[in-house]
C-alpha cells in the first residue's frame, strides 16, 4: 500500500503518527528542494550551525546536531570537497580543528535558506499566521524548549 497525499485513516487521528508522517513528508520535500544546490538536509543543518558558531569543533557540531560522529566527519568532508567549509587548526588545542564556512559556503547557505523558506511556505500553506505561531509554540513545548 502506498501512502501519498494524505495520511491513511484511522492513523490520521493518532497524534504520534501525524507527527512522524508530517516529519517524513517535510524531510522528503526539503531534500528534493535542496538537490539543485547539491545539498542534503544534513549539509544544511551543519552549515547553519557552523555559521552561527564559526570555529566550532566537529565534536561541538555532533553535540548540537544529533548527527553521530562518523557521519559528521563524512558531512564535513563533503562540505570541504565542495568548497563550502574548511577545517582550520584550533586556536587552543592542536589536536582539534575548528570548522568554518567559506565564502562559497555562506552564499550557498543563503540560497539554501530561500529554498527552506519556500518549502515551509508550501508545507504550512493550509495554516494562517496565528495557527503557525501556535504550532511553533506547541512543538517547542513538546521539545521542552518553550519560549
Amino acid at each position: 500500500m502506498r501512502f501519498e497525499g494524505r495520511p491513511p485513516e484511522p492513523l490520521a487521528s493518532a497524534p504520534g503518527f501525524l507527527l512522524s508522517w508530517n516529519g517524513q513528508r517535510t524531510a522528503a520535500m526539503f531534500a528534493r528542494a535542496l538537490e539543485p544546490l547539491g545539498l542534503r538536509p544534513p549539509h544544511f543543518g551543519v552549515m547553519t550551525l557552523i555559521e552561527s558558531h564559526p570555529g566550532c569543533t566537529q565534536q561541538e557540531l555532533v553535540t548540537g546536531s544529533l548527527i553521530d560522529p562518523s557521519s559528521m566527519v563524512a558531512i564535513i568532508d563533503e562540505l570541504e570537497t565542495d568548497g563550502l567549509a574548511e577545517r582550520r587548526p584550533h586556536a587552543s588545542d592542536r589536536r582539534k580543528h575548528s570548522v568554518h564556512l567559506t565564502a562559497r559556503g555562506r552564499s550557498t547557505l543563503a540560497r539554501a535558506r530561500k529554498v527552506a523558506e519556500s518549502t515551509l511556505e508550501e508545507i504550512f500553506a493550509p495554516l494562517d499566521k496565528r495557527e503557525r505561531e501556535t504550532l511553533r509554540k506547541l512543538l517547542r513545548k513538546l521539545a521542552r524548549t518553550e519560549d
